[in-house]
């Protein structure tokens, strides 16, 4: 049942995007909580339209790294600047406590190896955007507790992902 055809895949996503958001402005349903709902209809828990493969993680990806640009383009530099301190305090402790804990659950909880721990507790510490829009759409985007989101939510993305590179790189040199 799942579609094979790469171009079908692609096409079908692109139907979703075009009239998902008509359709929601409708029933005035966010149009980022419509495409969440219309992609696990289609998705493998779904009616099983569409495989979860690299294509499809690809797609997700972009969309929120597509999200975190639009925040990026529409933060103010000079509130950024003036509450970067706080920024980072929020992003490590928003970091940190999810790393400790994580770690610690996968090591004495769940018994998996110190890698794994620290790999999975990353995942737990990482966070994203995805109620951006939202906010945008609300325009509530110039408040300055959104800006130390934003802020704290790119320290946070960039430690789990440097977290992720010291995994990969020291189970590489294992094997």
């Amino acid at each position: 049942m799942p579609l094979a055809n790469p171009v079908l895949k692609f096409l079908v996503i692109l139907v979703i995007i075009l009239f998902a958001p008509i359709l929601l402005n409708k029933i005035k349903i966010p149009h980022l909580l419509g495409l969440i709902i219309a992609g696990a209809v289609i998705g493998p828990n779904g009616i099983n339209l569409m495989e979860r493969d690299s294509s499809i993680i690809l797609s997700g990806t972009a969309g929120l790294l597509y999200i975190m640009f639009l925040a990026g383009l529409e933060i103010d530099l000079a509130d950024f600047k003036k509450n970067s301190n706080k920024s980072l305090v929020f992003g490590l402790y928003t970091f940190i406590i999810p790393m400790v804990l994580g770690t610690l659950t996968g090591l004495y909880v769940l018994d998996f190896s110190w890698p794994t721990s620290v790999l999975l507790a990353s995942m737990f510490a990482s966070h994203t955007l995805i109620a951006y829009p939202l906010i945008s759409k609300l325009g509530v985007a110039k408040n300055r507790a959104v800006n130390i989101t934003v802020g704290g939510t790119l320290i946070t993305d960039t430690l789990a992902l440097l977290v992720l590179a010291v995994i990969v790189g020291i189970d590489h040199r294992s094997c």
